[in-house]
C-alpha cells in the first residue's frame, strides 16, 4: 500500500482541484446553433402556407443577436451567448420544420401575397438562455414567448401567445446545455401552437 507524506496530499490535493478547475474552464457554450428535432408525427393541413417573420428585432452592430448572459457561481457576468440567428428567425426555423410535418407547403417569407388563404405570421418572439458557470457543472435556464397572427383571405381571424420556460444543469457536455435547453422549450412551445394553428387554418 503506497504511503503518502502530508506533502505529497497536499500536492496531490492541488494536482486534483488544479485538473477540475481546468476541465470546468470554458466548458460552457458562447454561441447559440440550435439544431431543431422536430415532435409533430400526424398529418392535419395542406396546401400554401405563408409564414411571415418580419424580422423586427435588429442585430447588434457584430451582425449577431444577444439570446443570454452566462454568470459565475458568484452571480458576476463573465459571457455574453450570442446567435447568428434572431429569436424570431430561430421561431420561424423551428415552425418551417413542424408545419411542413403537418402536410403544409410552408414558404418563409417577410411579406405575404395580399388575400392569400393562409398566413402566420410571427408578431413577436423573446428566446432568453442564461448560464451559470462553476468549476464542476453548468446550470441553464430558457424562456421562449411567441405571439403569432393566424389569418385567412388576408384578414386576420386568431392571435394567439405561447411561452414555456425550464432549467437545467449538466457536468457532463457543458457545452450543449444551452441548445439542449432551447430545443426542448420550443418544442414545449410548438406542441401548444401547431395544433391550435391547423384547427384555425382548417376550420
Amino acid at each position: 500500500m503506497p504511503h503518502f507524506t502530508p506533502r505529497r496530499r497536499n500536492l496531490l490535493a492541488i494536482g486534483l482541484i488544479t485538473l477540475l478547475f481546468l476541465g470546468g474552464c470554458a466548458t460552457y457554450t458562447r454561441q447559440l446553433v440550435l439544431r431543431y428535432d422536430p415532435i409533430s408525427t400526424t398529418r392535419f393541413g395542406g396546401g400554401d402556407l405563408y409564414l411571415i417573420n418580419a424580422e423586427l428585432q435588429p442585430p447588434t452592430p457584430s451582425g449577431a443577436w444577444t439570446i443570454g448572459n452566462t454568470k459565475n457561481a458568484e452571480g458576476a457576468m463573465i459571457d455574453t451567448l450570442w446567435s447568428g440567428v434572431s429569436p424570431s428567425g430561430i421561431v420561424q426555423n423551428a415552425m418551417n420544420i413542424e408545419l411542413s410535418r403537418t402536410g403544409y407547403q410552408v414558404i418563409p417569407t417577410k411579406k405575404a401575397p395580399d388575400l392569400f388563404n393562409k398566413v402566420v405570421e410571427i408578431t413577436a418572439a423573446t428566446v432568453s438562455v442564461d448560464q451559470v458557470h462553476n468549476i464542476s457543472r453548468v446550470n441553464a435556464s430558457c424562456t421562449v414567448k411567441i405571439s403569432l397572427t393566424v389569418m385567412k383571405n388576408g384578414m386576420p381571424v386568431r392571435k394567439l401567445h405561447y411561452e414555456a420556460k425550464g432549467s437545467d444543469l449538466a457536468i457532463k457536455d457543458r457545452d450543449r446545455l444551452a441548445e439542449t435547453m432551447l430545443r426542448t422549450i420550443i418544442q414545449e412551445v410548438m406542441k401548444q401552437a401547431v395544433p391550435d394553428i391547423v384547427g384555425i387554418l382548417e376550420q
